[in-house]
């Protein structure tokens, strides 16, 4: 270990200014110990900024603007590594007994050539944008971390978009992540400033599609995007529809929407502008295929007065069965408690919503059918079924619900029933090519896939069905699921169908009918609950099928389809496999005392 000693003349009272340092460099290396003097290394700066300052032993003048700054070649090649590749480039400037650097503050100049010949420097606000450009353009590392720090500790509202378009145009990371922040929290405010409007299109895009972005309504993000195409329209021509884009149309008030924004020239008359308006509108008058939508589109702002939420219902545990609703925010990490199911604890019913409304059929002996409204927080009893069935499928196509195949205690189903919300009634609606249970199922479009599941003769499958509700006709693809499987969950995300169990996690793509085999999760499992909210795939629970103990599984993984990787983020109040989860918008915020631990 280095043995380090202070050599004081004197008394300890006295020279205290100087502070020789000894270092034993290793015992018996045969190497001598060396010595410091900080006292000579003060001198030393002192000595050399007063050379700059009253121009002794210069070799060099810098001139910016009309002032002319004395200058040591060998000094500015050490400190800035700008001067250093200009003096050693063998270009015109290392021969020069002057040079000129234009487009930057000779005042600013001052501060900077102080730092480079002392590493000290005073900053101000009025100084520190300049300051951090100087320090960039010439490479002065340390200098641009300290402009950074200043930015960090006196960032406000009069400076915060400056220090954006700074970062923005020098690439620096940290500070454009951290303007950036401050800038979302302050948006009302700040989107009234001409600074705002002044942004580049790549600072306006990203501050648009932040979560974070601090506003009531998404009419405000509308209006702010409108102002700042409209700042400079020749210009910003070619923005208007990537900007529109970052711009959550169905999540703008339908009024707003219908009265302002459909009237008005935005987004205009190109075929993403229709698109983009085509999204909203469907989600306000067809909310059964909001899944359908880019899922950017459906995600609220955190700030918002509503949150996306999964739903998990029901389920099977260690001890018997559950009757409670949970709900899950991905935003907090959080689970909540919901209101009840109404009937008798029973297994293997199925859900579906549509809209923000959720739906409750089957089970175990049972052809009820219920209604959760969100809003008002209460179940409500339909019609039942035609058919009492468990291990079904159930989802919505416009305003009818669709339950397909199943099992009945005595045969494994192919039938399939319809329930339209004007008439509150069942009718049989077709069958299916294969009779199925325990299958993954989503709608897609005015079509139903069915993945997998077990037949009537016991066998798991790998077949994959699709139900044509406009025909009331069913169709077995070609292309099956890549292996046999059954419990299966599935979910859209990005008109793309994922399907998820034990034998492994696939997507599927309906138009091409083509697959791709995906990261398997981190802790394999079927009867798992599956949701799409954030923008990613939540997986909750599950069952270890063939596990000797631990059966049912806490697990809570995401997978986030861009990397292409599964992550644990948490784990469930207990362990457990749910019978239903589906994705709903809430009002408000869960209650205080109403999280589940």
């Amino acid at each position: 270990m280095a043995l380090q000693k202070a050599v004081m003349s004197g008394s300890d009272h006295q020279n205290e200014s100087l502070s020789l340092i000894a270092t034993e460099t290793g015992a018996g290396d045969g190497k001598d110990p060396e010595y410091s003097s900080s006292e000579h290394w003060l001198t030393l700066r002192d000595n050399v900024e007063r050379s700059r300052l009253e121009g002794g032993f210069a070799d060099l003048i810098i001139c910016v603007g009309r002032r002319r700054f004395p200058c040591h070649r060998v000094i500015l090649a050490a400190g800035a590594p700008y001067f250093r590749s200009m003096f050693s480039s063998g270009m015109e400037e290392c021969r020069k007994k002057a040079i000129e650097i234009k487009e930057i503050d000779p005042e600013v100049f001052e501060h900077t050539l102080r730092y480079i010949y002392t590493g000290q420097i005073n900053i101000s606000v009025p100084i520190a944008p300049e300051l951090f450009t100087q320090a960039h353009m010439f490479q002065i590392a340390s200098l641009v971390e300290l402009c950074f720090q200043f930015f960090r500790e006196n960032i406000n509202e009069c400076n915060c978009l400056g220090a954006l378009t700074l970062a923005d145009i020098h690439g620096h990371k940290q500070l454009y992540e951290f303007a950036k922040a401050f800038t979302c929290a302050h948006f009302t405010t700040l989107v009234e400033e001409e600074d705002f409007l002044k942004l580049s299109f790549d600072c306006i895009g990203d501050l648009f599609k932040d979560r974070r972005l601090n506003c009531t309504a998404e009419e405000i993000v509308y209006e702010a995007a409108i102002k700042w195409l409209d700042f400079d329209p020749e210009a910003r021509k070619a923005y208007r529809t990537p900007v529109l884009e970052c711009i959550k149309f169905p999540l703008i008030r339908e009024n707003f929407l219908m009265d302002i924004v459909v009237r008005s020239s935005n987004p205009g008359g190109e075929d993403k502008g229709r698109d983009l308006l085509e999204d909203a509108v469907t989600f306000h008058t067809i909310p059964s295929r909001r899944n359908m939508l880019p899922a950017y589109q459906t995600t609220p702002r955190l700030s918002f007065p509503m949150f996306e939420a999964s739903v998990l219902l029901g389920g099977r545990l260690s001890d018997g069965l559950s009757n409670d609703v949970t709900g899950y925010r991905s935003d907090t990490s959080e689970f909540f408690s919901m209101k009840q199911l109404p009937f008798k604890k029973r297994n293997e019913f199925a859900v579906c919503t549509i809209g923000d409304t959720i739906y409750v059929s089957g089970g175990l002996r049972s052809a009820e059918f219920w209604k959760y409204d969100t809003a008002f927080e209460t179940w409500l009893r339909g019609s039942s079924l035609l058919h009492a069935r468990r291990r079904h499928s159930m989802v919505a196509v416009d305003d009818v619900i669709y339950v397909l195949g199943g099992f009945d205690e005595e045969n494994v189903l192919g039938s399939v029933e319809k329930w339209c919300s004007k008439s509150n009634k069942w009718e049989n609606c077709g069958n299916l090519t294969y009779p199925v249970e325990n299958m993954g199922y989503v709608a897609y479009g005015h079509k139903i896939y069915l993945f997998g599941g077990k037949n009537n003769d016991e066998l798991v499958t790998n077949t994959v069905q699709c139900f044509d509700t406009m025909t009331s006709t069913c169709v077995q693809l070609t292309k099956g699921l890549p292996v046999n499987d059954m419990c299966l969950s599935a979910a859209v995300l990005n008109q793309q169908i994922y399907i998820v169990g034990l034998e492994g996690v696939f997507r599927f793509y309906p138009v091409a009918e083509t697959w791709e085999i995906l990261k398997d999760m981190k802790t394999p499992r079927d009867f798992i609950s599956l949701a799409v909210l954030d923008e990613k795939l939540y997986s909750f629970g599950g069952r270890r099928r063939g596990a000797k103990d631990n059966l049912y599984s806490y697990a809570v993984e995401c997978y986030d389809p861009k990397l292409n990787t599964w992550k644990e983020v948490g784990k469930m109040p207990c362990a457990m496999y749910c019978y239903g989860c589906v994705r709903v918008l809430l009002c408000g915020k869960s209650k205080a005392g109403e999280t589940v631990s």
